[in-house]
């Protein structure tokens, strides 16, 4: 069911993007891209600071859950709310400066749509920290039907535009996500004494998690942005055509990992030390089987791919490239559960030092591959810095376990 998830979430997403491509002009799907952005930015904020921590402490509640879970809500609303100032500001802004109609009308959107893509996410969130993978697909799953039947009324009327589509998206989560909070408003109870020694107990372990969201996206795009520089516009879109290829294999890995996150934690306070380090084994193979195959794949078929995907002569015999990067993101896959494990004993420093030294490696390496190997020195770059940050993270978690005892119990973890 989580995978299902994660293919409807995907799903959604990409067919989104192909119809405003198909019933708009390429500037207005580049509007929309920017506001989705901003709305992504907002939720991986809400994720680090206030969900992922609340997946984590759930186990060590201050209170009772109803009133754990309740000061999370809050703690989300109040992000909506400075969000939605930020948002507003920033429409003035751009109406005073006569900036492009269709930028202004989509900030204004992304204020309107904005709290009520943050509680969607909330409720998804909540239900696998719960482990209740069924109320996340339901949801996600209405959001979705409702999102792609407005962008077709859209598309049918000839009124498509970036801020109508993104007002659609807030219509369907606001609808789906006010009928899950009706339906859940047994699980919350909120009391302003509560939200504020929740939060900070969320703030000692999410300013950690935000600052390796950060580095992760760094990590990500880092090879981008060094092509960019040193080969040119042309090449960083040649090695994003590999990339596409290879990412096919990401909702998998995404949506396991939604489950693996909060299944850590809940394996760490039942079984301890020595039960989580052979819950993460048991993860790591069965990502790392799954990956081989995949690479498998893309191995034989990797080029017949690019030929059908990108038929232009410039993306021709990049099927090694293909390869290398399917590795890579083989090793990230490795890696996600000692990171996962990591955060749910609040030892997100070492996820940090992880992800910084392979971003590091990374940078270094791409750019001294780059002059002589072109696209090949990127994705052997990429790949040495993915090895050496999931063999980091390992020897962090192994590390960890072992300091804390094979039984360690998580009250006696606090953050650093």
């Amino acid at each position: 069911m989580a995978l299902a998830d994660q293919a409807v979430v995907s799903g959604a997403s990409f067919l989104t993007t192909v119809v405003i491509g198909r019933w708009t002009f390429p500037s207005q799907l580049g509007v929309y891209s920017i506001g989705i952005s901003l709305l992504i930015s907002s939720l991986v904020i809400q994720e680090s600071l206030i969900l992922v921590p609340y997946t984590i402490q759930r186990h060590r509640l201050l209170g009772a859950q109803a009133e754990r879970a309740g000061s999370s809500l809050a703690q989300s609303g109040l992000l909506s709310a400075l969000g939605i100032v930020v948002l507003v500001v920033t429409a003035l802004g751009l109406s005073a400066r006569d900036a492009e109609p269709t930028l202004v009308a989509m900030t204004w959107a992304l204020a309107a749509v904005l709290p009520f893509t943050l509680l969607r996410e909330f409720g998804r969130r909540f239900a696998f920290a719960h482990l209740q993978i069924a109320h996340a697909l339901i949801l996600d799953s209405a959001v979705a039907a409702m999102q792609l039947a407005g962008l077709g009324l859209l598309a049918w009327t000839g009124r498509m535009s970036a801020a109508a589509a993104c007002g659609v998206l807030g219509a369907a989560c606001a609808l789906s996500g006010v009928v899950w909070l009706y339906l859940a408003r047994a699980d919350f109870a909120i009391h302003a004494d509560h939200v504020r020694a929740t939060m900070k107990q969320s703030w000692g372990l999410g300013k950690w998690l935000f600052v390796n969201q950060i580095n992760s996206l760094v990590k990500g795009y880092i090879t981008y942005w060094l092509l960019g520089w040193i080969a040119g516009a042309s090449a960083t879109g040649v090695y994003a055509a590999c990339m596409s290829v290879v990412l096919f294999a990401n909702p998998f890995i995404q949506g396991l990992g939604n489950i693996f996150g909060p299944k850590a934690a809940l394996v760490f306070k039942e079984g301890g030390g020595a039960r989580l380090r052979r819950e993460v084994a048991r993860e790591s193979l069965l990502l790392g089987v799954a990956m081989t195959l995949f690479c498998s794949v893309v191995l034989f078929a990797g080029e017949h791919v690019m030929r059908f995907l990108y038929p232009g002569n410039e993306y021709e015999g990049n099927g090694h490239t293909v390869t290398v990067l399917a590795l890579a993101l083989l090793a990230s896959a490795v890696g996600m559960p000692a990171s996962n494990a990591l955060e749910s004993i609040e030892r997100p420093r070492e996820v940090l030092w992880a992800g910084l030294f392979a971003a590091v490696l990374t940078a270094a390496l791409v750019w001294s591959l780059v002059a002589g190997w072109g696209l090949l020195g990127a994705a052997y770059g990429f790949l040495a810095g993915n090895v050496a940050g999931a063999a980091g993270l390992w020897v962090a978690f192994l590390a960890s376990v072992q300091r804390h005892g094979p039984e360690a119990h998580p009250q006696t973890h606090q953050t650093r």
